[in-house]
């Protein structure tokens, strides 16, 4: 069978009208769209209930791929509404000629695979099919509604409206008694729309909402076009925020500051309106709980300030889910609106409802009567619109029965065994915590991108492979339970609104520029994760990690952190002294700080004591870090080792340039074999050890311990950099880190050598290495240094050196200084003592 179109777009809303503009007017592609509505739009085409409105700022919720379209289109106020949204879309269809691409008012009811042909054949309400290579599908994840539970819809006289499908005319409700089922976002919407209107309005409440103010306004003329004109400026810092719009913490923890301090930040987030009191004010509000009862109290004293009955304030008073565990809704006088007289409030955990009579609706304890119901129930997130449409894959395998346990994708865009087929705005990706057109567009270019590399090659198929969907899976549901969405009950972030859907992750809430990096590496490795007529590439490093450790690097590249090869030396020691913040406290213990050597002693012993002894190398790139940044680090070795620690506080490059930091620690070898006795160590019980630079400079000190016939226990080294030439598997593979990069890595080897020739005490693999001290060699699997810190391990085993190599997977370089925020992390301390333990009590005696 011919293939009738290149590619099939599902839906017209803000993911089928740029979809179709992306393939058919820059790829040059045949396509077809299809919509069930009669009209472009999607979700604002849809819900045209009271009061629909957006809660992004207009500017950012709108396209970003046209300059002409950004300039030509002039917002009428700070938050649209829908039918100002709908305006925009039908205005940019007309704009780029999409509508002839679409069949309106037509229905996609079969997506099927023919593995012969390579292609999907695409069957549709009105008896037709279609043919296409590949089906691009902007169903939404919004879109289709939640069954209510409770029987009887049909029964109802009056008249029964649907948020999630209001009718295209005018609804009287003035003087009518009402009934409103739901107090999400869209009930919210329409009560305070409509309770100044009706005779009289019950609201049925199951769950309260901590509802805030959206502070909307118009734009003046002026304002408005100086807002298009200026789009490049005003959306500059999107990409780079974690919602995909300008919202950014101004401190990292809510229990960083003062409460006076705290509330003032909170009360400014509360004039500024919409998400700036959960997104601009502290950063670890979802991660947390502590932090966010912080903002939840401080919601719910606002609402009691303005719900003038105390039991009615308590009843929309949320208690039992953290702040935004469920989708924050926003609000103008939606609190006013249960201080007017005709407004009543039903609690419908107490008093469940039974069921809709002809009349009204019936609770477990009262009957009500209305004349108009409106339902307000919610969604079937994120999968039910995709599984409304039966799908069948390779072999036969049904998109319901993949998903019958819980969605299953990879990067949230393609799902193993359904080849050529690009889901956009489903499950396990960022969307309901992200700007919904900026990561649609993100998507579709990645899905375009994917195309044109299988038309490139003269391929047929692209399908993502299983090792990379279970990675993701993994991912995901290993993320998700570390964030506080995980915490509400009832929520469609997990799936838990639909009585028997698999609960588990549906989102994977890692910010904008973490998913976009993974998007981009996917690609841009060779489609990394993907098969090509299956010819697989494994999985890109990002997916790789640890799923605390991906929480860790996404809390870092939301906070635009410059990439460290474009930090300056100052900025680059800021951030050293920082990440103490990421250690676990150690415990309290002597300390005393020497000038000569310049070194920090640990002490757990009296004088009289014969305590093993550490020699500590911080980390930082030769350029960066202290014995204050590793303050907690040393402390937590001392307790767990049972030892001594010196930390040797080494002078740092590009002032001090090589050899100066070797000279460093070995006087503070020396120094500790002459004088650790004072402080209760024992000078025939000493190893060294030291961190990323640190460990360098441990490898080079124990070389030249050995030449000088200071005799050490052991060497720890920590993913040591060995080599400024490397290029390694690793270095390459690595190269764009994550956090250290292969331009990382030569920034710091130029800095350290300042020209100066490499020789072995620069890169001990250069050096005779037999006789020097038995090691442990610790190296993480994201790591650019990896493969020459594995090297050098097997070097040192060829001179007959007792080694010990210890990878921990899905950590990448740095995170041996985050254990408060990796548990992973302890892996490497728990290496360190049960290698360094025994050796240093082998060594009782010996000098």
């Amino acid at each position: 069978m011919a293939t009738d179109k290149d590619v099939v777009v599902i839906g017209a809303g803000f993911s089928g009208l740029y979809a179709v503009h992306k393939f058919r007017d820059e790829l040059g592609l045949a396509v077809q769209g299809f919509e069930a509505a009669d009209g472009v739009g999607g979700t604002w085409w849809w819900n045209r209930y009271p009061g629909a409105r957006c809660d992004i700022e207009s500017v950012h919720y709108s396209y970003s791929f046209s300059d002409e379209i950004q300039r030509e289109w002039h917002w009428s106020e700070r938050y649209a509404r829908q039918d100002e949204i709908l305006k925009y879309l039908e205005w940019v269809a007309d704009r780029l000629d999409l509508r002839r691409s679409f069949r309106l008012g037509t229905r996609v009811t079969s997506l099927s695979w023919n593995e012969a042909a390579a292609h999907w054949v695409v069957g549709t309400d009105d008896g037709a099919t279609c043919t296409a290579r590949f089906v691009l599908s902007g169903v939404g994840g919004l879109s289709h509604p939640k069954t209510p539970e409770f029987p009887g819809i049909d029964r109802f006289d009056g008249e029964l409206y649907w948020t999630s499908s209001w009718p295209d005319r005018l609804v009287d409700l003035r003087g009518k008694r009402v009934g409103i089922v739901g107090t999400g976002a869209s009930g919210i919407q329409v009560i305070q729309e409509i309770a100044d209107q009706v005779g009289h309005l019950t609201v049925f409440q199951r769950t309260p909402n901590y509802v805030t103010p959206l502070q909307n306004r118009p734009y003046s003329p002026e304002e408005s076009r100086r807002l298009a004109a200026d789009w490049r400026a005003v959306r500059g810092g999107d990409r780079i925020c974690a919602a995909g719009a300008p919202y950014v913490p101004i401190a990292p923890s809510a229990l960083s500051v003062s409460a006076e301090e705290r509330r003032r930040i909170y009360d400014e987030a509360w004039e500024s309106g919409g998400m700036h009191l959960g997104l601009s004010t502290f950063a670890d509000l979802m991660w947390n709980a502590e932090s966010n009862e912080t903002l939840a109290e401080y919601v719910r004293e606002r609402i009691r300030e303005r719900v003038k009955d105390p039991a009615t304030a308590d009843l929309l008073c949320p208690s039992d889910h953290p702040y935004a565990t469920k989708r924050p809704p926003y609000e103008t006088n939606y609190y006013e609106a249960f201080n007017l007289a005709h407004v009543d409030l039903v609690d419908v955990r107490k008093s469940p409802i039974v069921e809709v009579t002809a009349t009204g609706l019936r609770t477990s304890t009262d009957t009500y009567e209305f004349d108009v119901l409106v339902l307000a129930t919610g969604f079937d997130v994120f999968t039910g619109a995709s599984l409304a449409i039966p799908t069948t894959g390779r072999d036969g395998l049904t998109l319901q029965e993949k998903w019958s346990n819980g969605p299953r994708n990879y990067l949230g865009v393609q799902i193993s065994g359904f080849p050529n087929l690009f889901n956009v705005i489903g499950p396990l990706n960022i969307a309901a915590v992200y700007n919904t057109p900026q990561l649609i567009e993100e998507q579709i270019n990645f899905a375009a991108k994917a195309v044109g590399a299988v038309l490139e090659r003269g391929a047929g198929t692209i399908d993502a492979t299983p090792e990379s969907e279970q990675r993701w899976v993994d991912l995901a549901n290993g993320v998700f339970p570390l964030s506080l969405w995980s915490k509400a009950e009832q929520s469609w972030f997990h799936g838990a609104n639909i009585q028997g859907k698999p609960v588990g992750a549906y989102i994977l809430p890692i910010g904008g520029p973490l998913y976009m990096s993974m998007l981009r590496q996917a690609a841009g490795s060779g489609w990394a994760g993907f098969a090509i007529d299956g010819e697989q590439v494994p999985p890109p490093p990002l997916v790789r990690l640890d799923p605390a450790a991906t929480v860790a690097l996404a809390g870092m590249m939301s906070s635009s952190m410059k990439p460290l090869e474009q930090c300056t030396i100052d900025e680059l020691r800021a951030l050293n002294e920082a990440a103490v913040n990421m250690q676990l406290p150690g415990p309290d213990l002597r300390v005393a700080d020497l000038a000569d050597p310049p070194v920090r002693v640990y002490n757990l012993a009296d004088a009289g004591d014969q305590r093993p002894v550490v020699v500590f190398g911080h980390g930082g790139g030769f350029v960066a870090g202290s014995v204050d940044s590793v303050d907690p680090m040393c402390r937590t070795l001392a307790a767990r080792l049972g030892a001594v620690v010196v930390s040797v506080d080494y002078r740092l490059a590009p002032e001090h340039p090589h050899p100066a930091a070797v000279e460093d620690m070995l006087a503070a070898v020396i120094w500790t074999r002459e004088h650790i006795a004072e402080y209760g160590g024992d000078p025939a019980r000493i190893a060294i050890m030291g961190e990323s630079a640190g460990a360098n400079l441990a490898a080079v000190t124990a070389l030249r311990a050995r030449d000088l016939d200071v005799p050490l226990a052991a060497q720890v080294l920590i993913y040591p950099p060995i080599d400024p030439e490397s290029d390694t598997v690793s270095m390459r593979e690595f190269s764009q880190g994550p956090f250290l990069t292969a331009a990382a890595v030569r920034k710091f080897w130029g800095c350290y050598l300042d020209d100066r020739h490499v020789t072995s005490a620069v890169s001990p693999a250069q050096a005779s290495l037999a006789g020097v001290a038995p090691a442990l060699v610790i190296t993480v699997e994201v790591d650019p240094t990896r493969d020459e810190a594995e090297r050098y391990a097997q070097l040192l085993r060829e001179a007959g050196v007792d080694v010990r190599v210890g990878r921990v997977e899905g950590l990448f370089h740095g995170t041996f200084g985050m254990t408060a925020l990796i548990p992973n992390a302890q892996q490497m301390y728990d290496l360190v003592q049960e290698y360094l333990a025994p050796r240093l009590e082998a060594t009782v005696g010996v000098i």
